[in-house]
């Protein structure tokens, strides 16, 4: 009673193939998942990107902050004084916009994790229904299979109390 290539028991039947009733619902999921990393993906870049933009308005901005105290302690024209004033405020207001945009971006960015998060509880759910409905079909495999060579084994063995000695 040993098992062929075919899945089957000598004289017995093939096994029923494993077909997940939710498989779409798994297919929506699996698809929802990927799509929530892909944003979550691209709003890291996007946080990157902005990061590295402030950064350099604060290099600017402190650029602006060395120049106007360097006009201010020596003797420069008003209006040398009046631009470097001028620059000053400039950077500083492009400062201050990068750090609005960051801190904006932030809570779009935790939105993004907060999806991504709950598209993977929701796959990991359904995969956990599709594993339980798989271990349940091979378990009746099984003992369908077991009872198939249990069958076998009997009329085997009733055959042989009824030879002839």
């Amino acid at each position: 009673f040993e098992r062929g290539d075919g899945g089957r028991i000598e004289g017995g039947t093939r096994m029923k193939r494993f077909r997940f009733r939710l498989q779409s619902l798994l297919f929506l999921r699996e698809l929802r998942e990927t799509q929530a990393a892909t944003v979550l993906a691209q709003k890291l870049e996007q946080q990157r990107r902005l990061e590295h933009e402030l950064v350099q308005a604060q290099a600017r901005s402190e650029a602006a902050r060395a120049n106007l105290l360097q006009a201010e302690g020596k003797r420069f024209a008003p209006q040398d004084h009046s631009a470097a004033l001028a620059d000053f405020d400039r950077t500083v207001e492009q400062e201050r916009s990068a750090e609005k945009a960051l801190l904006v971006h932030t809570k779009i960015l935790d939105k993004a994790r907060l999806a991504w998060a709950e598209a993977g509880k929701e796959l990991k759910a359904v995969n956990n229904l599709r594993g339980r409905a798989e271990d349940r079909h091979f378990q009746e495999a099984t003992r369908r299979e077991q009872a198939e060579m249990d069958e076998a084994a009997s009329r085997i063995a009733g055959a042989s109390y009824s030879l002839p000695s």
